[in-house]
């Protein structure tokens, strides 16, 4: 468990569960920008959510999702609007109805750009309208709800953490590095060296793995699945988190941004070089240390500096100790 000893009692208390392969996408560039080239959306936030889209490069979408397994977006207007007659219109914009449309708006925004669940809502309404210019309204047909469901039970994982104050989800290091640039940047690294059989690279598995062992002077959070296990963990430090912070936070964050013990465990087994004199030695002890560390607590890593837009909830702490306990 990532906590620092000295401090067990006011430590705040991280977690991790790693992501699960985010749909990968390849789109051209023609397309992405007639889809985005609507107005912004009232919403400031939607507004500068709409314009990290409009500045999200060919290049950024490749390297992220290097495969080439398209999802059904929309034809370009200009394309349905100037069809040589009206039955090659309905056939071009037949193939994309609005429902698809809109779907694959709202899983570009969580997968590409880690939108929260408010912009993702954001999102899924601007597509709406967007879907309007060309489907005639009895053929429109989009669920809102069923989409945004579909998506978030998809995409996301709920998870807690047990704090002190509400800016106690800062990583110690990389605070300014959001959880999406982290993504973007794993996936070039890969993508570099084509398909490594390692789930993560391996440094960052190595400050992940110590993360979780104690040393949480690292880019990752700590948070739990089931915050229930913590507060009567085997491990003396996890316990003392659960027992005595004042506040349980709930986050609901992109899948792509957390990581497991598991993963971590395989990616440095995996990568480890029994040549490489240097590391050899550290990370055959690491290996061994998470092995013993208790699973049952569902800890899981979030990598990036900007947990706290993903929080949607917190409240007392109900497994804190009363006084004389």
């Amino acid at each position: 468990m990532n906590v620092d000893p000295g401090n067990a009692a006011d430590t705040p208390f991280e977690v991790h569960n790693p992501p699960q392969e985010p749909r990968r996408v390849h789109v051209p560039q023609d397309e992405l920008n007639a889809q985005i080239s609507a107005p912004a959306h009232s919403s400031n936030d939607t507004a500068s959510f709409e314009q990290q889209l409009h500045d999200l490069t060919l290049d950024d979408v490749d390297s992220v999702y290097p495969t080439s397994a398209s999802l059904p977006l929309a034809a370009p207007f200009a394309t349905a609007s100037s069809s040589s007659g009206p039955g090659a219109a309905a056939s071009e914009t037949g193939r994309y109805p609005a429902p698809s449309f809109v779907g694959a708006r709202a899983q570009l925004a969580a997968t590409l750009m880690g939108a929260t669940l408010q912009e993702l809502k954001n999102e899924i309404a601007l597509a709406e309208k967007q879907s309007a210019r060309w489907t005639r309204a009895a053929d429109n047909g989009v669920d809102r709800d069923r989409i945004y469901d579909n998506i978030a039970a998809s995409t996301y994982l709920k998870l807690h953490r047990f704090q002190n104050q509400d800016s106690d989800c800062k990583p110690r290091t990389e605070a300014t590095t959001s959880a999406i640039s982290h993504v973007r940047n794993t996936a070039r690294d890969h993508s570099s060296i084509g398909d490594p059989l390692e789930r993560y690279p391996l440094d960052l598995a190595r400050q992940a793995g110590w993360h979780m062992r104690g040393k949480t002077a690292s880019p990752f959070v700590s948070l739990v699945e089931d915050p229930s296990k913590l507060s009567v963990s085997r491990d003396h430090w996890s316990r003392a988190i659960a027992n005595n912070a004042n506040m349980l936070h709930t986050y609901v964050v992109p899948k792509s941004a957390v990581w497991t013990p598991d993963d971590v465990l395989s990616s440095i087994g995996l990568a480890m070089n029994v040549e490489d004199s240097d590391n050899i030695d550290g990370d055959v002890d690491l290996m061994c240390s998470l092995g013993r560390t208790p699973t049952s607590e569902t800890e899981r890593l979030f990598l990036g500096g900007n947990l706290e837009t993903y929080r949607v909830a917190s409240e007392d702490n109900p497994f804190k100790r009363k006084t004389g306990e």
